[in-house]
């Protein structure tokens, strides 16, 4: 084999055809599981060239600065050119890497097709070239740089020959007549996506901001039944996901704003110096079938802490270290700790799979990654753990035995992320945020937790401020989107900076943030969205326990509140959602309807009951149902209805006085200076 490090557009440079063989499998790279991750590679990519331009411009010039990292996008395997002629075209079968190829190339003829209205010739050209091999040849397909197996080559040739996304959408409808339904091939998909996405791109949308166009029923229906978070803000792959799969015609976002040519030729020179393949060609003698199913065999892939271990205990040889004595001091239980309430023999606490918000890994990965974000300070992608990992150690200079009882202190605490506890202020913070679904703050809270210790006043103040600034944007209907940022590029990386641990410190930060996307509501704000905000909506269900929760615990007694809440607490509507039958409005009209909708999923109509609570009776009339919530609840929040007799009502006036009631109590618990 001839092994070679490639770019992305060096891939395609060459008069010449990438062909894949029938022993190949067909295209089946989908948008969320392969071509949503490597648009996020590449924007941040195109981010960190655009960051270094700027960085060598102040100090005078790139030579001065560390090199830039390149992403490894992984290995090709081809074999070698066979053919060519004026009238020919020279093709290499592709043993592995076909999917990558295949979309590499699907993402050069959006680009190709997105610039046209910029008449960029130089552009236009470098990318006709990267997307069509010139000349004209006798076989059918020859001037397609990428020749799919044979149930991919006619989407090939149409996406190579339309020219643009309508004419893509056009030939490729997802509704037809008499209500008829389609679904698009893989790779008109990925074109639609890629296409949708760059043309945002190049008019300053990025694929990650809001998107004005909010969920509709089914949509919320389905977060719902997959677990989603309903109230998270649809983004701009969000919506674009939706309309390739929905409308004849993918619209690509804000198109009324111009394409700018500038962030074209940033993108360009992304593709060019912001990626690496390694391509390995293999020699006549050497049989690709044998070769594939090599590469292809079933095996455990490494993971990013595999590959960690591997280099730290490498190093660690290197420097003629104790290795054996620095993995059982601060590796061994990585290894082999067992997993709590273990299913299978063997299990081993650290390699079960957990999620932190959209992150989804082994437990070691995932502490790693916040672990090596605190360092950096730096948002990051678990898939880049390894590479930020090592830059960073190597960097370090404190020595293995001094980084590994860091990472191995810092473990610890994280084992209270993963399992929280109702016994401590750190494990009821971690239950919450957990409920809340917010984990982008976990670098800020391990920072301070290196300095103060879990139980200590301290460590209360920083995580009573954390958790009321989630819970207050919560309540308020504020996004969570840019938290990552916020959190981890914005205050660790100022306190870092600042060598700043003290937390009033990180009060004064959080004080600071202004504007709708990061600011710390204040109480007037607060008591609006506490009172009149429906907060229970889509899969809201786990951040509206989290505030109950809180207000259950908080209204209990010193003798009570050591007693840890029951398992199998759900969110009840007082007033139940279908009530119609029993719950009828007096005056009707659309105004007292909408108002009764808003309040019905307002704090003030919601409460928590027990597995005792017989759901059969969630529609009845108030006075059954308060009866069975007193009856089979101890909790303390339920105690407010015991003051209400059988004649009594509950209206949206019993909904507006309890949330009031119960305001001051929320304010205790999430305090703003």
């Amino acid at each position: 084999m001839r092994p070679d490090k490639l770019s992305i557009l060096r891939l395609f440079e060459d008069r010449s055809q990438y062909l894949i063989p029938l022993f190949q499998r067909g295209y089946v790279w989908t948008l969320t599981e392969q071509i949503f991750p490597l648009w996020e590679d590449l924007i941040d990519r195109m981010d960190a060239i655009a960051a270094f331009k700027a960085d060598a411009e102040k100090v005078g010039g790139a030579e001065k600065l560390r090199a830039l990292r390149k992403h490894f996008l992984g290995t090709v395997v081809v074999g070698s050119a066979k053919g060519g002629s004026a009238d020919t075209i020279p093709t290499r079968e592709v043993i592995d890497g076909q999917q990558r190829i295949t979309t590499l190339q699907i993402l050069l003829l959006a680009f190709r097709d997105v610039v046209k209205p910029l008449e960029d010739e130089g552009l236009d050209y470098s990318l006709k070239t990267l997307t069509r091999n010139l000349g004209k040849y006798r076989e059918r397909g020859h001037h397609l740089k990428v020749w799919p197996t044979n149930v991919g080559r006619d989407v090939m040739q149409a996406l190579s020959d339309a020219g643009s996304i309508e004419a893509v959408c056009d030939r490729f409808p997802v509704k037809g007549p008499k209500k008829a339904r389609y679904e698009r091939p893989l790779m008109v998909q990925a074109y639609l996506f890629l296409h949708a996405l760059l043309a945002a791109q190049l008019r300053g949308v990025r694929y990650d901001d809001s998107s004005a166009e909010p969920l509709d029923e089914l949509d919320e229906l389905l977060n719902e039944a997959l677990g989603e978070d309903g109230s998270a803000e649809p983004t701009i792959a969000d919506q674009v996901i939706r309309s390739i799969e929905k409308d004849n015609a993918v619209a690509p976002p804000r198109a009324e704003l111009p394409l700018q040519a500038d962030r074209a030729h940033l993108l360009y020179e992304t593709l060019r110096d912001g990626f690496q393949v390694m391509s390995l060609e293999l020699d006549d003698e050497d049989d690709p079938q044998i070769i594939f199913e090599t590469l292809n065999a079933r095996g455990a892939p490494l993971l990013p802490s595999d590959l960690i271990r591997n280099f730290v205990f490498l190093q660690a040889t290197r420097k003629r270290e104790d290795v054996d004595a620095l993995y059982d001091a601060h590796w061994k239980a990585f290894d082999e700790k067992p997993a709590e309430n273990a299913k299978k023999e063997g299990e081993r606490f650290w390699r079960k799979e957990a999620r932190q918000g959209r992150l989804k890994s082994v437990r070691l990965d995932l502490l790693l990654y916040n672990y090596v974000s605190l360092r950096k300070c730096e948002d990051l992608k678990v898939a880049h753990v390894f590479e930020e990992f090592k830059g960073w150690w190597e960097s370090s200079g404190k020595g293995t035995e001094f980084e590994l009882a860091r990472i191995t202190s810092t473990a610890k605490h994280f084992e209270t992320f993963l399992l929280p506890n109702q016994t401590s202020r750190l494990g009821l913070f971690c239950r919450r945020m957990q409920l809340l679904d917010t984990s982008t703050l976990t670098p800020v809270v391990f920072y301070f937790l290196e300095h103060h210790d879990p139980e200590s006043e301290e460590m209360d103040q920083v995580l009573g401020d954390l958790e009321s600034y989630v819970v207050r944007r919560f309540v308020c209907g504020l996004t969570s989107k840019g938290y990552n940022r916020i959190f981890t590029t914005k205050l660790l990386a100022e306190l870092s900076k600042e060598k700043e641990t003290s937390p009033d410190a990180l009060r004064a930060k959080l004080l600071d943030l202004s504007g709708e996307t990061q600011n710390w509501p204040s109480n007037a704000e607060f008591e609006q969205g506490w009172c009149f905000r429906a907060q229970y909506k889509g899969g809201n269900t786990g951040k509206v326990r989290a505030i109950l929760e809180a207000l259950e615990l908080g209204k209990r007694s010193s003798k009570q509140e050591l007693l840890a809440l029951p398992d199998g607490l759900s969110v009840e509507h007082v007033m139940p959602q279908k009530w119609e039958t029993n719950w009828p409005l007096v005056t009707v009209d659309a105004e007292i309807i909408a108002n009764r909708k808003r309040l019905l999923h307002s704090i003030g109509n919601l409460t928590l009951v027990t597995q005792n609570f017989n759901s059969a009776l969630s529609n009845e009339a108030f006075s059954v149902k308060r009866s069975e919530i007193v009856t089979t609840s101890l909790l303390t929040l339920n105690a407010y209805f015991q003051k209400f007799g059988d004649k009594d009502v509950w209206d949206e006036q019993q909904i507006t006085m309890r949330a009031k009631e119960l305001f001051p109590l929320a304010l205790k618990i999430w305090a703003r200076p």
